[in-house]
């Protein structure tokens, strides 16, 4: 027999034909077993049914989308600014001559220019509550602030920040008076 050819009808399994099972869908088997355990289970233990409505999508995207618009908190976009007497005057002394060149600005380098002078504005204020006053470091913030200028000689800006922090001392001086 070992020498005997084998044929394939031999080696081959038989498998039966798909007709001989009983073939069930896996949600039916599992309701003939268990018809009770589901209907006590919650509606989150439900299995999700499928819709084949076109306007199902539409539907569902517009619950999530009324359930995504909550409102949202604003953030308080008001500054507080402190600005006291002080620091109004020191901001009237630095933009006295100043509206020509500020007029030939750009939109945004006018915003830079602006929040540059608040800052100055500020920190000269803070300078000037000390109990010695140094007029070369009100002179270096003035200057700095004036450089954002554009196409302005240097010298034109030394001399104007020189003017502005001269008057700004003797705000300071007419104050302890």
């Amino acid at each position: 027999m070992a020498d005997a050819p084998i044929r394939k009808e031999e080696t081959a399994p038989q498998i039966p034909s798909a007709s001989s099972f009983d073939i069930k869908r896996p949600e039916a088997a599992r309701t003939e077993q268990m018809p009770q355990q589901e209907s006590e289970k919650t509606p989150e233990q439900q299995p999700i049914e499928t819709h084949t409505d076109e306007g199902f999508l539409d539907e569902a995207i517009d619950g999530l989308r009324s359930k995504l618009r909550r409102p949202k908190k604003q953030k308080n976009t008001i500054i507080p600014q402190v600005r006291d007497e002080v620091t109004v005057k020191v901001e009237k002394i630095m933009e006295e001559g100043m509206a020509d060149a500020f007029k030939e600005l750009n939109p945004i380098e006018r915003q830079e220019f602006k929040i540059k002078g608040e800052e100055t504005a500020l920190q000269i204020r803070e300078l000037l509550k000390a109990t010695h006053v140094k007029i070369k470091k009100i002179f270096k913030l003035l200057f700095e602030w004036l450089k954002m200028l554009p196409g302005i000689n240097r010298f034109y800006l030394e001399q104007e920040a020189k003017i502005k922090a001269d008057k700004i001392m003797s705000l300071k001086n007419r104050d302890v008076d």
